[in-house]
């Protein structure tokens, strides 16, 4: 029996098109909330990407797994998982930005995040996030404070000099672009994990939803996983099942899939 849902949401909840949820997904979220079944949003975006862009429209979650697994919450805000990058690493980051004062970056913190500079590819990457630009900042505030997910502006083949740089992290790529780069214990499933035992819910009365690779260990928690029709390859060919596209209301004619909702 499915008591509890894991949701990516960007490309899975929402598209990068249809940039809000769906008459029909508010709806449906509300009824498995009505049923009993605990729903969780588990995204690598922070707490006030969410509340910012007001993507969820206002929808109820019994918790939030943010900055991919490395800080989680209930609905009440009150975390029970707190898991920033070791300083170690942080300076290694910094270091990399110093000596290349051409590359930007996204720092994340809980609350507060920052980039370090905007140019023609962040404003691209945030067009595409459809997200209000971060304050400028220097590296140095990786330094100053709980810093989340790392989030370096570089295409396939760049990546390299952070990773060295932070040999306590691991990264996964989400856009052609950008990596998030996050403790090496992190991860999205590092957090359902920790959501689970929180909860007390066991592997097969979850259910996760998901479309890109940093999804993945989310994914390889749950009972039941299932992959949206728009999501990479790789992620449907781990899935249980494949539904829909986002725009073609994927989640919600998986719930019926499986029985969960009626027709």
């Amino acid at each position: 029996m499915i008591k509890a849902m894991f949701f990516d949401v960007d490309g899975t909840l929402v598209s990068f098109r249809q940039k809000f949820l769906s008459d029909q997904l508010l709806a449906d979220l509300s009824a498995l909330r009505e049923r009993g079944v605990k729903l969780f949003i588990c995204s690598g975006r922070a707490m006030q990407d969410l509340e910012g862009t007001g993507m969820l429209r206002g929808a109820q979650f019994d918790g939030y797994v943010t900055l991919n697994g490395q800080f989680c919450c209930d609905r009440d805000g009150v975390p029970f998982r707190d898991r920033p990058i070791d300083l170690e690493d942080a300076q290694g980051a910094c270091r990399v930005l110093m000596d290349n004062p051409a590359i930007p970056a996204l720092m994340e913190g809980n609350g507060e995040s920052y980039i370090t500079q905007v140019n023609d590819r962040v404003r691209e990457i945030y067009e595409f996030l459809h997200t209000d630009l971060y304050p400028v900042r220097g590296p140095e505030w990786l330094l100053e404070g709980k810093v989340y997910q790392f989030v370096p502006f570089v295409p396939a083949g760049e990546e390299g000099m952070f990773l060295e740089a932070m040999p306590g992290c691991r990264h996964t790529r989400w856009h052609p672009k950008g990596i998030d780069i996050v403790s090496r214990d992190g991860g999205k499933g590092a957090g359902v994990r920790a959501t689970m035992e929180r909860y007390g819910l066991v592997r097969d009365e979850v259910m996760a939803f998901g479309d890109g690779e940093n999804d993945m260990s989310m994914m390889a928690e749950a009972g039941i996983s299932v992959a949206m029709g728009n999501g990479e390859e790789q992620v449907k060919a781990m899935a249980d099942y494949v539904t829909g596209a986002v725009e073609e209301d994927g989640v919600s004619n998986a719930l019926r899939h499986f029985g969960l909702l009626q027709p």
